[in-house]
């Protein structure tokens, strides 16, 4: 869960977040110098926001991708699996040995 948080959710909310931040602190500000209604309104930039979400998003995956566990190569998968009461989770590991004998 926390993954998904980290590469997808984080990412894409962080920009308009910080922006949303900015906005209110910039029209407190010009409120208080004495602005008027039209100089206090400020456009929202959702395509920069989404484009800023996005871009953060695409380098989350890439360093997930770069930073993350490596497996060797021919490894098999064995999934998370009860042996008694324990549960082992999964992982990777070689090939399973076959018996063919020949």
């Amino acid at each position: 869960m926390a993954r998904i948080l980290f590469t997808y959710v984080l990412p894409l909310l962080l920009p308009t977040v910080l922006y949303f931040v900015w906005a209110a602190w910039a029209r407190h500000k010009r409120r208080d110098e004495g602005a008027g209604a039209e100089d206090v309104d400020i456009k929202t930039p959702w395509l920069a926001l989404a484009g800023a979400g996005v871009a953060l998003m695409t380098a989350g995956l890439v360093a997930s991708a770069l930073l993350g566990p490596k497996n060797e190569p021919g490894s098999v998968y064995y999934p998370p699996h009860m042996d008694g009461d324990v549960i082992v989770p999964g992982r990777y590991g070689p090939p399973p040995e076959t018996g063919s004998g020949k």
